[in-house]
């Protein structure tokens, strides 16, 4: 990977009427250009979630005052509610694993 690292962040998987979420939102998704309205591309394999920015993405960052990556139930599937996972932000890049013990 060429990008360096700009942060990381500790996140909890949270219950939903239909199964659980993973939600980041504000200045990190900022700092790492995902801006509001801006499209990537994810990937959810193994036990990873993979953001890449793309103007041609199937996925955009939504929000109003601030940016929003909301990530439910089907998708996220393999994650147990109340899990950690650690999010690693990277200029254009967001990758997110389950935390290590």
């Amino acid at each position: 990977m060429n990008q360096a690292i700009t942060e990381t962040q500790t996140i909890t998987v949270r219950p939903t009427a239909r199964g659980v979420r993973v939600w980041l939102e504000g200045d990190r998704l900022t700092r790492a250009a995902f801006v509001k309205g801006a499209r990537y591309d994810r990937t959810i394999t193994g036990g990873r979630i993979t953001m890449v920015l793309n103007p041609d993405g199937k996925k955009k960052v939504s929000g109003k005052a601030k940016p929003i990556i909301d990530i439910s139930a089907k998708q996220i599937g393999e994650f147990a509610t109340g899990q950690e996972l650690t999010v690693h932000y990277y200029t254009g890049l967001i990758i997110i694993t389950a935390k290590e013990v």
